[in-house]
This record gives C-alpha cells, sequence and structure tokens, in this order.
C-alpha cells in the first residue's frame, strides 16, 4: 500500500464515466420528502452518496440541517476506505482529519484552516505517513474578483525545519466552472523554489453542462482541501457538471476520459448514462 495508490484510487472515482449524454430520467435513487409519493426530491437537497453499482464508493454524512460531519472515499475493488472527519468553529470548517484504514497509515493527515474576510486564505497541514512526519504551509490566493486563483503549498518534508518542496496549483476559471488546473511541483532550496526542475501536470475541463453540479451541495471548503491531495477532482468547485477531463502530464500525449449523465427533473445529475454510477441525495 502507498500514498500513490490511493491518489489513483480517487482519481478513478473521478474518471468513472463514459460518454456525455444530455438526458433526463423520471426514476432517480431518491425520495421526495416534500412529495413522499414522487420518486423526485424537488425541495432542497444534499448529496449523500455515490454507487458504483456494488458499493457506495463516496458517502457524505450530514446533519438533520445539512451540515456535513465526515466523509468516506471507498476503492470499489477492496476494502480501502479514506475517512474525512470535519470539525467547525462556528459555521466555519476550520479543521479536516483524512485517514486511511491500513496499519501503518498512508493517509493520516490534519488540516487546519484560517479565514480572511470570510473566505479560506490559509491552511496547515500536519502528516505522519510511514512513521515519517511531514508539515505543509498552504497560502490561497484570490483574484480581484475574489475568484479563486492559486493554491501555494510549502512543504517540510522528513522532519525537516525549513522548506523542502514547492506545489503550486493555478487555476483558469470560465465564468463559474473550473477550466484548467496546472499543478506544478518542485524542490526548494534555501527558502526558494527552484524552478529549473518544476514538473506540471495540467488538468482541463471541457464541454460543460448547463445543470446542477451535485457537488455544489457540499462545502466548497472541503472541496478545495480534498483537491490538494487529488488534483483532478477540483472540477468538484465548479457550479456545472464537466463532460470531459484531459490530463496532460509532462511528457507523452493528453489522456482525455469523456463523462456523462442523466439528470431528473430538477436538473441534478442522477446517474451516468449507463446507470450504473448512481448519485444519491438526502432531501433537507
Amino acid at each position: 500500500m502507498t500514498k500513490k495508490y490511493f491518489l489513483s484510487t480517487f482519481a478513478a472515482l473521478a474518471l468513472g464515466f463514459v460518454v456525455s449524454c444530455d438526458n433526463s430520467t423520471d426514476d432517480p435513487p431518491n425520495q421526495n420528502n416534500n412529495n413522499p409519493g414522487g420518486s423526485t426530491i424537488t425541495g432542497p437537497r444534499i448529496l449523500s452518496k455515490v454507487n458504483n453499482g456494488t458499493k457506495d464508493t463516496e458517502e457524505y454524512v450530514t446533519t438533520i440541517g445539512g451540515v456535513l460531519s465526515d466523509a468516506y472515499i471507498r476503492d470499489a475493488g477492496s476494502t480501502n476506505t479514506l475517512t474525512a472527519s470535519i470539525t467547525y468553529t462556528g459555521d466555519k470548517i476550520t479543521k479536516i482529519k483524512y485517514q486511511d484504514n491500513v496499519n501503518p497509515h498512508v493517509v493520516d493527515n490534519l488540516y487546519t484552516i484560517s479565514y480572511t474576510n470570510g473566505k479560506m486564505s490559509a491552511i496547515s497541514m500536519d502528516q505522519t505517513a510511514m512513521s515519517t512526519t511531514n508539515h505543509s504551509d498552504f497560502t490561497i490566493f484570490y483574484d480581484a474578483g475574489g475568484q479563486l486563483y492559486r493554491i501555494v503549498e510549502k512543504k517540510k518534508m522528513g522532519g525537516s525545519a525549513s522548506y523542502t518542496h514547492y506545489v503550486e496549483h493555478k487555476f483558469t476559471f470560465s465564468a463559474s466552472n473550473v477550466a484548467k488546473v496546472d499543478y506544478t511541483t518542485m524542490p526548494m532550496s534555501g527558502g526558494n523554489p527552484d524552478t529549473s526542475t518544476a514538473s506540471t501536470i495540467t488538468y482541463s475541463y471541457d464541454n460543460y453542462d448547463s445543470k446542477i453540479n451535485p457537488y455544489t451541495t457540499l462545502p466548497k471548503e472541503y472541496f478545495m482541501v480534498t483537491g490538494t491531495l487529488f488534483p483532478i477532482n477540483f472540477y468538484m468547485l465548479s457550479s456545472n457538471n464537466t463532460g470531459k477531463i484531459t490530463i496532460q502530464n509532462p511528457s507523452g500525449p493528453p489522456i482525455s476520459v469523456p463523462k456523462g449523465y442523466l439528470y431528473d427533473s430538477q436538473n441534478y445529475p442522477v446517474s451516468d448514462p449507463s446507470q450504473t454510477i448512481k448519485y444519491i441525495y438526502k432531501p433537507l
């Protein structure tokens, strides 16, 4: 078991969809509180689970009022699970603890979140991985219009007192949808990034629909932090649903994966076109 394996597992969740299709279905797997005899939730809702036909690969535990308390990411092919436990101060998420269920832990990260003028502005992360302690400091930047622009991470690996590695997530938006994320990594020397060794992976998100992204029913702060673990999933911050994800590695041809959805009458995705992947909501 390695950290790379967990990243690959979660990335597979993001890519586990087939060709985009703008259809509607009148048979979503959701119960309507406003009209118990109906099959479609017509009032407020929140994403509860994503099911692949055999197990809930994603599960979001929320209170009656819709406050996210825990999230589970499950590997479709094994018993491996990543748990996120969420702590609030007032109505703001201030800590997220990610921990896997293997021994010794591969992922055991505690994120402490700070805000400026109501926006997430900084994160500190303490990690114990394979008996090694690491620390990261994140700074979050917004453009003049208040749109997310960059997340910069400086790492202190292996108990170092000085920063050893630099990571930058640079965002390009199209309206309220994430169009591209440039994920750049490099070592640091003397407190400065060594740009001569920089390596960039670009994630592009295209063919957005005009429907509601189910992840917008959950706190965006959770997905901002989770995206630093799994950058491919930053599309979860978008207002709408991406129809294609393209990955451009530092070398080799780009890899494109289409995504598709069926929708209910309220414009929420309820499945992929094959109806294998199901989005399950909870009414509020």
